[in-house]
């Protein structure tokens, strides 16, 4: 039998129905007739059966319930205690169709991520009881009784022993002693920590929206390309305390021509300990954003990780150490080519024309001259030279020819600096340097928040 079987059984419909009493009772001193609450019990219970999502994702009976008792106090608030305390009181809902609308209205999908969270976090936060010990027997004869507005609630049949009273309880965090343990014995203490669960719940979920975010931008051009030839495999420091911040991968900015290689792109991130992997979907694509107000210009496409409208663990990097090493693979887990920089240069020309010189490049290997992809580059774009010297500078190229490159370069040097190349040096006077296709780069997009919200 199944999690939703579980959770539709007249057995946990009743686990459902005392907790809500005992919630209301405690937290608002209210009384609800039975018949209405059972109601909308088995209206939300349908509800949430229909969400394919949710029951797509779901993987434990007490989410489910917590999730009905979430939606059910709701509901309870909107409905009844704030249209009771209110003098001007408007259209209530009166039917089931009604009460299930208004139920819908609340983000299931964000309260089901903050559920898998929290118990995720059960032992930090130590707030459900074993259930090991203490049965209850929840049964649907009419013999049954269970009752919230008496001094004492019992919960049983004739002849058989009683559970524990529950009379005059509030809802204090659960003991440290006691451990997490399924509903499938259900006692005492199960109901009274669901109803604490809601109330953690709606605090992380309240404090998400206070998240202040910031940027951070990883771009391939950064590395020691003269030496680390390849795009793919970054080697980096984070500067960002991981300790007291959460990361997140959100987009990489990737050379269009990347879409032709693989449908979707996997992101490894190792810091010498552990590993981590993201994976990435094409979102908006170069040719498309050449017309789009969200693209980059149609040089790059944008790929964004997957589920990413989901706010869940395997979207944040959970590394200790600082120093990464970032990857790239294809569908086919091959590394993903990205092709190589430092491109090798002959010799530098003057031509007849002013401020305009031929780069001759070298070309003994065909295959790694491909992966420079110098396709990508129309006129005036730009394409940098870094000399042996370190210095970068910065060319406009006007036309390419096969190997040979027709850039657009004017030296500022004046009588106080020289210029970069000496007194009375030129471009031309270069005998070692490389250059980098800037329109190849790729960037990755990361946010990070303080764990601590405020």
């Amino acid at each position: 039998m199944g999690v939703i079987d579980d959770f539709k059984q007249e057995k946990n419909r009743m686990v459902i129905n005392v907790a809500t009493e005992k919630m209301i009772m405690d937290k608002y001193n209210l009384n609800i007739d039975k018949l209405e609450l059972r109601g909308i019990v088995d209206k939300v219970i349908i509800s949430i059966c229909n969400d394919a999502i949710l029951i797509k994702r779901i993987g434990k009976l007490i989410e489910l319930n917590t999730i009905a008792l979430t939606k059910i106090k709701d509901y309870i608030e909107v409905n009844i205690i704030n249209k009771s305390a209110n003098t001007v009181i408007g259209d209530e809902l009166k039917t089931a169709d009604d009460v299930i609308d208004s139920i819908n209205k609340y983000n299931t999908d964000e309260l089901l991520t903050k559920v898998i969270e929290l118990e995720e976090k059960r032992k930090t936060v130590n707030t459900l009881a074993s259930a090991e010990n203490a049965n209850v027997n929840l049964s649907s004869t009419p013999s049954s009784t269970v009752s919230a507005g008496a001094p004492d609630i019992t919960i049983g049949t004739p002849g058989t022993q009683q559970s524990p009273s529950i009379s005059n309880t509030s809802f204090p965090p659960a003991q440290t002693s006691q451990k997490y343990s399924l509903v499938s014995n259900v006692n005492v203490e199960n109901l009274e920590t669901i109803a604490y669960i809601i109330e953690k719940m709606e605090s992380i979920m309240n404090n998400k929206k206070n998240i202040n975010y910031k940027t951070l931008i990883i771009n391939s051009y950064n590395r020691d390309w003269t030496i680390y030839n390849n795009r793919n495999n970054l080697s980096l420091s984070i500067n960002i305390d991981l300790t007291k911040n959460i990361i997140e991968p959100k987009k990489l900015l990737m050379p269009k021509y990347v879409k032709s290689i693989t449908p979707y792109i996997t992101m490894t991130i190792n810091d010498g300990k552990k590993t981590q992997k993201f994976q990435f979907i094409l979102s908006v694509s170069a040719s498309a954003a050449t017309t789009a107000s969200d693209g980059t210009g149609g040089n790059w496409d944008t790929w964004i990780i997957m589920n990413n409208e989901l706010d869940t663990v395997n979207n944040i990097v959970l590394l200790n150490n600082k120093e990464w090493v970032i990857s790239f693979t294809d569908f086919l887990n091959n590394e993903l080519d990205l092709g190589c920089d430092c491109i090798n240069i002959n010799r530098i020309t003057k031509t007849f024309n002013v401020n305009q010189y031929n780069i001759i490049t070298e070309k003994t290997d065909m295959l790694g001259y491909s992966g420079y992809h110098l396709d990508l580059i129309n006129k005036y774009d730009n394409i940098l030279l870094k000399t042996s010297d370190d210095n970068d500078i910065l060319l406009k190229v006007l036309e390419i020819d096969d190997n040979n490159i027709t850039v657009l370069y004017k030296d500022d040097k004046n009588a106080d600096t020289e210029g970069i190349w000496g007194p009375g040096g030129t471009i031309t006077d270069i005998t070692e340097a490389y250059l980098l296709n800037c329109k190849a780069q790729y960037s990755i997009i990361l946010a990070y928040h303080s764990r601590i919200y405020k």
